[in-house]
């Protein structure tokens, strides 16, 4: 009865809970491709975030206001990673995965390296989302072949694997990203380029490396839901139908972890320029800052909570998994805010890094959820649904938001920070009960 719902929705027949992943990948080829895609994670973090990391040489550089720059990087990312990440998502979900995939870590890498030749705020913006746009693929790809390479009962510890270096390298591609800005501090007096330019060279040239390895020794199984007999394609048709029946419990659920990046993201973005402008710490130096107190805590935070969610999971099958989100829900937002009010940086970093350990309960939790509750042929299409909510929340709008919020409390070089704290506070409430909803609405797992 419990997966009921997901079958309606879909128009297929039920798939057998104990289908095995098609081939005879071993343990050791499927722990390769889930490392394989961990390196992959990481580069596409370090491209993400370089930016962030060059705000203020790039806006001197290309004449870019703060409200420019937010929209930079947010709404470039927001815009393609978004909406073309649905469209991938259903490729992800019906075709090669390793080609998909291929093409969207050539793309991302390609456009990287590019951003180094923009002259102006619009072509750096069109690169920037040519980045959104290949990096869109990885996320479901991840999950989608996880969940093929691995029965259920075992694909928690390889989810947090893969999750906890996105959450580290949210902050710790900042000490990547810092390495890259002194290396090209090293060559930029033998060359014609800026320090920021040959940043970007540097940072987008091994996506490209990765991406050949990818292509020709990832571990890429024909999709489970493919092997399972009378089970249909599922067209992005299903997908709405099974995502407006379940809308009451979907809705909420995929929402959490954006309504988390609303601050989340933005003060990922903004820290090490805060760092730059209210403490005259240098470029590099922002970065290590916030990659060494925002790894520890996002790679801790990880295996924590998806050891906690295992244990809730097995008492309640039901709901434990949803339970788990409490906590985070209740402490992240006022952890951040509380280390951002004051001027002191080292609080400042310490609420930063305390928060960080939390929020990755979301990053963590989320694609946890996905794999319990939706069916197997949809899990990339709602992982990109869950990306959307984190583009359009996160990128497009906390950013944004932070410097607007901040230029309505102050107009000296705290701002930036006043209004991280402030988006931090008004979110909060909107999470808690968003978490209760979506616990209160869950209405069963879906075959695995």
């Amino acid at each position: 009865m419990l997966q009921n719902t997901a079958e309606r929705a879909s128009g297929a027949s039920p798939a057998p809970a104990q289908a095995a992943p098609a081939g005879t990948v071993s343990t050791g080829r499927a722990w390769y491709t889930v490392l394989l895609l961990s390196l992959l994670y990481v580069v596409s973090q370090v491209d993400r975030s370089i930016l962030a990391l060059l705000a203020e040489p790039v806006s001197k550089a290309l004449g870019i206001d703060d409200r420019q720059m937010a929209l930079l990087l947010g709404l470039g990312f927001a815009l393609l990673y978004a909406f073309g990440g649905i469209i991938l998502g259903h490729f992800v979900d019906t075709r090669n995965r390793r080609v998909v995939a291929t093409c969207g870590i050539v793309l991302w890498s390609a456009a990287t390296i590019t951003s180094a030749f923009a002259t102006d705020y619009w072509t750096l913006l069109l690169l920037r989302s040519g980045v959104a746009l290949g990096e869109a693929v990885l996320m479901p790809t991840a999950i989608s072949l996880i969940a093929d390479l691995f029965p259920p009962e075992r694909r928690g510890l390889p989810v947090a694997a893969f999750t906890s270096i996105g959450s580290s390298m949210t902050f710790g591609s900042y000490i990547f990203g810092g390495a890259a800005v002194s290396l090209a501090g090293a060559l930029a007096p033998g060359s014609h380029m800026a320090v920021w330019q040959l940043s970007l060279i540097i940072v987008g040239i091994p996506g490209l490396a990765l991406a050949l390895i990818f292509a020709l020794s990832a571990a890429v199984p024909p999709h489970r839901h493919a092997i399972v007999p009378d089970t249909p394609e599922l067209s992005i048709g299903a997908m709405l139908a099974h995502f407006t029946s379940r809308g009451r419990f979907l809705g909420p659920l995929l929402s959490l972890t954006g309504l988390n990046c609303i601050y989340g993201l933005a003060i990922a973005i903004w820290l090490p320029t805060v760092l730059i402008r209210e403490h005259g710490v240098s470029a590099a130096t922002a970065g290590y800052l916030v990659g060494s107190f925002g790894v520890p805590s996002a790679l801790i935070g990880n295996f924590f909570w998806q050891g906690v969610a295992t244990r809730m999971q097995r008492n309640d099958p039901l709901r434990g998994n949803l339970r788990a989100f409490i906590i985070p829900a209740l402490v992240v937002a006022p952890l951040n805010a509380g280390g951002l009010l004051t001027h002191n940086m080292w609080i400042q970093l310490a609420g930063f890094g305390i928060g960080t350990f939390f929020s990755t309960g979301f990053n963590v939790l989320t694609p946890l959820s996905v794999q319990y509750y939706v069916p197997a042929g949809l899990r990339a299409r709602m992982v990109t649904v869950n990306f959307l909510l984190i583009s359009v929340l996160g990128y497009a709008l906390g950013p944004w938001a932070a410097v607007e919020l901040g230029l309505l409390l102050s107009h000296g070089p705290d701002s930036l920070r006043l209004g991280l704290a402030a988006g931090a506070a008004i979110t909060w409430p909107v999470l808690i009960i968003a978490t209760l909803v979506a616990i209160r609405n869950v209405d069963g797992p879906a075959a695995q």
